[in-house]
């Protein structure tokens, strides 16, 4: 699948409205929270949302004026109305507002641990210490807070002891039970629902040129409302293997040819970020599709979705060889084994021919 069908420069929120109309009323009333913990599945859109509140905080000086011109909007949709045609938006969007601070991290050659620095969270304390750049609201982005380790959690935690005046934080978590309990007690926890079906697959065909309405369809079922998954998976090339996958499961071939592609496969996935993240969604949707198959559940994949990368068969032969709570084991442990190698630099090519291999050993000789 090519990048250059991609079209990264639209940003448009969709979505979250429930609460998008919550803050607009906490806004107008002057009762908004200091910190808000916002979680949800990855890739539902908890960075753009925060960040289109962010421009809708900071635009507070030129909002009276456009809505004195159209009183028809309402709060909502002045926020969603919010983008690249106003200056304040460009500069949230291109992180170069004074009063906006984003801190976001990944792995790199400079950022081997792919964490966001305790040196950059420290920094925050410093810039609110001082008085806003254009005297209004000041926006604290952290994106996110998996992406920080216990000290940087106790120092997110110290700056939130004492909040800066006029100082609003979006803390974004994929899971809010894995952020400590006393952050979450000094914030005000928004869980985000995944995106409709219908919500998804418009934002994918604004994002990628030229992508069949089947394919669409098929890729917001598989993500379960999560464009920026489905936009991951797209981007990831997983089809690929998983397409292999199938026909050596189709052909019968022999153990090496299976570690081969194995090995192929998870040296790739140390060279490309997207890849990891496609492979643990897929390898998840996989063992959970495959223990429902063992216990006779029918789920709510369509056929022409469980197709789309070939799990359907693969997830038939697993749950002919495993009970449900075999295929809960493996899926627990697959898990622990994949963040630890990720997380210590492991090859990543032994550890999914390791996968593949001991699958194989216990499909084989039951």
């Amino acid at each position: 699948m090519s990048l250059k069908n991609r079209d990264s420069t639209k940003n448009r929120l969709y979505g979250h409205k429930d609460f998008l109309s919550q803050f607009c009323i906490s806004k107008q009333n002057g009762e908004l929270h200091h910190a808000y913990l916002i979680s949800g599945n990855i890739g539902i859109g908890k960075s753009l949302l925060s960040r289109q509140l962010a421009v809708y905080l900071l635009n507070d000086n030129n909002k009276k004026t456009l809505l004195d011109n159209s009183s028809i909007l309402d709060e909502v949709e002045y926020v969603l109305s919010l983008d690249e045609d106003n200056s304040v938006w460009r500069q949230v969007f291109y992180h170069s507002h004074p009063d906006m601070t984003y801190l976001s991290a990944s792995k790199s050659d400079q950022n081997k641990s792919g964490l966001i620095k305790i040196e950059d969270i420290k920094s925050i304390a410093n810039i609110t210490n001082h008085q806003s750049g254009r005297g209004g609201w000041r926006v604290i982005i952290i994106d996110s807070l998996d992406k920080t380790n216990r000290n940087g959690a106790n120092a997110i935690l110290k700056i939130l002891e004492e909040p800066p005046y006029k100082t609003i934080f979006f803390l974004i978590a994929h899971n809010s039970s894995n952020v400590i309990p006393t952050i979450r007690s000094r914030c005000q926890q928004i869980k985000l629902n995944a995106l409709s079906i219908e919500d998804t697959c418009l934002i994918l065909k604004e994002q990628i040129r030229d992508l069949e309405d089947e394919q669409t369809k098929n890729l917001a079922l598989l993500c379960e409302g999560s464009p920026g998954m489905a936009l991951l998976i797209y981007e990831s090339d997983i089809d690929k293997y998983m397409d292999e996958l199938a026909k050596v499961i189709r052909e019968k071939l022999e153990l090496d040819e299976i570690l081969k592609l194995a090995f192929n496969w998870g040296n790739n996935i140390s060279k490309k970020p997207e890849l990891s993240l496609a492979t643990q969604f897929i390898f998840d949707k996989l063992f959970s599709e495959s223990a429902l198959r063992a216990l006779n559940i029918k789920n709510n994949f369509s056929s022409n979705q469980q197709s789309y990368f070939s799990i359907s068969k693969l997830a038939d032969i697993l749950a002919e060889t495993f009970t449900s709570n075999e295929l809960a084991n493996i899926h627990m442990d697959w898990q622990k084994e994949f963040q630890f190698n990720q997380a210590n630099y492991l090859d990543m090519g032994i550890f999914m021919q390791q996968t593949f291999y001991k699958l194989y050993s216990q499909m084989h000789f039951r």
